[in-house]
């Protein structure tokens, strides 16, 4: 049996991460959760099985979410990334880290699944195969 895929959610509205918690469950994801961009970096720090990060990019506080999933990359580079936004058409490409997509808030928990889905097993442009977890 295969080890589930393990989601960090940062967002700082308590009802937004445990209704995408309770979804990601549902579909046999392991979410952690943090409320603001210190915890993030705490559970990033101390976490070495994280294979997902969705993270609000308008992230207030002492840590901006762009700069936890920055973070994130550099702690683990194979880290997949998704933004959310109340409007991701406004982050710069140059403050994305690389192969990120956005999305909308609000959102639903399967939207984000499916997103999930596509990062993990998209096909290199090389045609090679991405890996399974």
């Amino acid at each position: 049996m295969s080890k589930p895929v393990t989601v960090l959610l940062v967002a700082n509205d308590g009802l937004t991460r445990q209704i995408t918690a309770n979804g990601l469950i549902m579909y046999g994801f392991e979410p952690l959760l943090a409320r603001d961009g210190a915890e993030a970096m705490k559970i990033l720090e101390g976490e070495r099985r994280i294979n997902v990060l969705v993270v609000d990019a308008d992230l207030g506080g002492d840590v901006s979410g762009l700069a936890v999933a920055k973070a994130a990359r550099l702690i683990h580079p194979r880290i997949d990334v998704i933004y959310a936004s109340r409007a991701p058409h406004r982050i710069p490409d140059e403050a994305k880290v690389k192969g990120a997509p956005s999305i909308r808030t609000p959102y639903q928990p399967q939207q984000i699944v499916g997103m999930i889905g596509e990062l993990r097993y998209r096909m290199p442009a090389d045609g090679s195969e991405r890996r399974v977890a």
